[in-house]
């Protein structure tokens, strides 16, 4: 009796299953329909990857990798992704706290004795949440116009804070890439590793993120897909820049077959320490209202679902990915194009729309 039950349970399952990955393909296919008219023809690349659970559901790749060469973009290219950079070295982060090398609730100076930022009490989560108050590096003007040269995370820190401080630690959310430099350095000091060496050997090899990397002052971004920003009069190649000029808030290379494995154990906490939910809890400013963005990723709703994400927008790149923890959905869209006629954010949340028609 207990071998039949367990067959019906099995037929039940099975059934389910199947019916569920049908659903998904349908929806899809009607995906694909829509998001194929907002393309522009010959346009540059975009690549997108879905996963249920522990499966890819679907993966396309759009476009082209380079237009003068009329290469087309597939599996086997890399691209920048820019912002969503930031979530790795939010992770980063919680591996050193799990192993009680850094407090969220430590002022930085604490650790960085020396940083030049007056005497403002700027806590660890503070840089990781955008709500240090910093000057912004991207709004620097010697930054800015020396990003195809290569510095030191140093270097762009001292460059980075030579600016106007914009609100008090914990007074306000307002996006800033300085810290993240910050962090970086604060990575390397309680790790006694490069930043780039310790994502390797922290994330990227446990989870066979095997064309993964993080550029920096020795390693820029070499095999990556050529960039482009479009405008009224068509394509043009992206700004020349090198890649250590984005460590640690987006010096990434990768792409969305990595990514994938990525936002899987993010659903699953697969390899990553107990700890590593705080990546996307809320940060409070000073007044207790909520930031909606933890320590590298923002959260947010679609039509009564939480999600948690993190886009990325830079010269010549575009990317975005989404976590649905509940119904344990990813998506992720990276492209080598800024700004693309349909954002990636736009590409992502149609998907979900589909997925999750009634």
């Amino acid at each position: 009796m207990k071998n039949l039950i367990a067959v019906f349970f099995l037929i039940i399952t099975t059934g389910a299953l199947a019916q569920n990955a049908n659903n998904f393909q349908e929806r899809l296919i009607k995906y694909e329909i829509e998001l194929s008219k907002k393309l522009l023809t010959d346009d540059a690349g975009l690549s997108i990857i879905i996963t249920h659970k522990d499966q890819i559901i679907y993966e396309k790749y759009f476009g082209y990798a380079n237009l003068d060469k009329k290469e087309m973009l597939d599996s086997h290219h890399v691209l920048g992704i820019a912002s969503m950079s930031k979530q790795f070295l939010g992770m980063a982060t919680l591996i050193l706290v799990n192993e009680g090398k850094i407090d969220l609730d430590k002022e930085i100076k604490e650790y960085l004795p020396d940083l030049p930022i007056e005497n403002r009490k700027i806590q660890i989560k503070q840089l990781l949440s955008h709500t240090s108050g910093l000057p912004e590096l991207t709004q620097n003007n010697e930054f800015m116009s020396n990003i195809s040269e290569k510095h030191t995370v140093t270097q762009i820190i001292n460059i980075g804070l030579n600016g106007e401080y914009r609100s008090n630690p914990g007074e306000k959310f307002i996006y800033c890439n300085t810290g993240y430099s910050i962090m970086t350095a604060l990575i390397e000091k309680q790790s006694g590793m490069s930043f780039s060496d310790f994502l390797k050997e922290k994330i990227f090899n446990p989870l066979n993120m095997n064309n993964t990397y993080s550029c920096d002052y020795n390693h820029d971004a070499s095999n990556t897909v050529q960039r482009y920003f479009l405008d009224s009069t068509g394509y043009h190649s992206a700004t020349i820049m090198h890649f250590s000029n984005l460590i640690g808030g987006g010096g990434i290379v990768s792409n969305v077959q990595d990514m994938a494995k990525w936002s899987m154990a993010l659903i699953s906490g697969k390899n990553f320490p107990i700890n590593y939910r705080e990546i996307w809890k809320p940060v409070l400013l000073n007044s207790g209202e909520s930031t909606d963005y933890g320590l590298g990723m923002g959260v947010s709703t679609h039509k009564g679902r939480t999600f948690y994400y993190h886009p990325g927008m830079g010269d010549g790149m575009n990317s975005v990915n989404l976590i649905f923890p509940e119904e344990k959905i990813t998506i992720t869209v990276i492209r080598n194009i800024f700004p693309p006629k349909v954002s990636s954010n736009e590409i992502a949340i149609l998907a979900a729309d589909y997925i999750f028609e009634n």
